[in-house]
């Protein structure tokens, strides 16, 4: 009786300390509903994360100033989203390192847009002088619209109105009570499909957009974290490989997600991810200043500019 009390002991000790060895690797990973936060979505569908022994959850969020709270009450162990949200959370005291790029601007990969409306007549940047143009204020939108104007020697010359809701801005967009407007993909397909016209897009820049950050520990970026950041990370190049080679069958499934309307499926160009730059890649100090900076100008950010170990973690080459 003895030795099977022993026994039952040894067991529920191994299935306790099992339970909380996978507990440990729980992650609850939050996400905007951005096209390239398929690769989440696919890599658990797939069991990319899984085979790792990761347990990736991803909990949808429809704005970033949710996800945030979210991300700073520690009801998230990462989340999908953009440099000016992980700068910003990382100010508030949610502390948390970039581990991953999921877009990068650059010719032919197109991630946002500065769309036209049907009933303006401009057709290009410069007779778009003085019209209105919708955007999201603080945010990435914003942020890119800023570079593209400074790009095409046309900042501040477009009058902004802050927009909230995304679908907000295409409908205003469509029926003509704003001129322009800088959308995401899809929604930037979608436009064009009913009648808007781009006439500059973010492939003439040069920036990370969409990153994956991981909550820090107190105790900073320990041996710990880095397992999981790399398993986390070979996850997501094994997924996007996957995707790279069958494009339109994950364009099916951003369908199922709601991450592109049925509408925009025709027209819109399924992402590539590129080696060495997505999903791998990582900014630099340069890309982090450009984004710490810009945010300093609109005092969205008040400390200054952080040092890119803080914010991003180094990975092993």
């Amino acid at each position: 009786m003895g030795c099977i009390r022993c026994i039952a002991t040894a067991l529920l000790f191994i299935i306790l300390s099992c339970s909380q060895a996978h507990c440990a690797d729980v992650l609850r990973i939050g996400a905007l509903p951005a096209a390239d936060s398929l690769i989440l979505y696919a890599a658990v569908e797939d069991g990319a994360f899984s085979s790792r022994g990761l347990d990736v959850r991803v909990v949808p969020f429809q704005s970033a100033l949710e996800l945030g709270a979210a991300m700073r009450a520690g009801a998230l162990d990462g989340h999908f989203g953009d440099i000016i949200n992980v700068l910003r959370q990382n100010e508030s005291g949610a502390r948390q390192a970039i581990i991953a790029t999921t877009s990068h601007s650059a010719p032919g990969a197109r991630h946002f847009g500065l769309a036209v409306s049907p009933a303006c007549k401009a057709q290009s940047l410069a007779e778009l002088k003085g019209k209105t143009c919708s955007i999201g204020r603080a945010t990435i939108v914003e942020f890119v619209l800023d570079m593209l104007l400074e790009k095409g020697g046309a900042a501040g010359t477009l009058e902004k109105v802050d927009i909230r809701q995304i679908p907000a801005r295409l409908q205003m967009l469509l029926s003509g009570r704003i001129d322009s407007a800088l959308l995401p993909e899809p929604l930037l397909s979608l436009a064009e499909e009913r009648g808007a016209h781009t006439v500059m897009d973010d492939g003439v820049l040069d920036i990370p957009l969409a990153v994956i950050a991981l909550r820090v520990p107190e105790g900073g970026m320990d041996d710990s974290f880095a397992d999981r950041a790399d398993r986390f990370r070979a996850a997501l190049a094994e997924e996007a490989e996957r995707i790279n080679a069958s494009p339109e069958a994950y364009k099916e499934m951003m369908k199922k997600l709601k991450l592109i309307a049925p509408q925009a499926m025709a027209r819109y160009a399924m992402m590539r991810f590129r080696v060495g730059v997505t999903p791998l890649g990582l900014p630099t100090s340069e890309d982090v200043n450009a984004y710490a900076e810009w945010m300093q100008r609109f005092s969205i950010l008040k400390k200054g500019c952080p040092v890119i170990g803080d914010i991003a973690y180094q990975a092993k080459p």
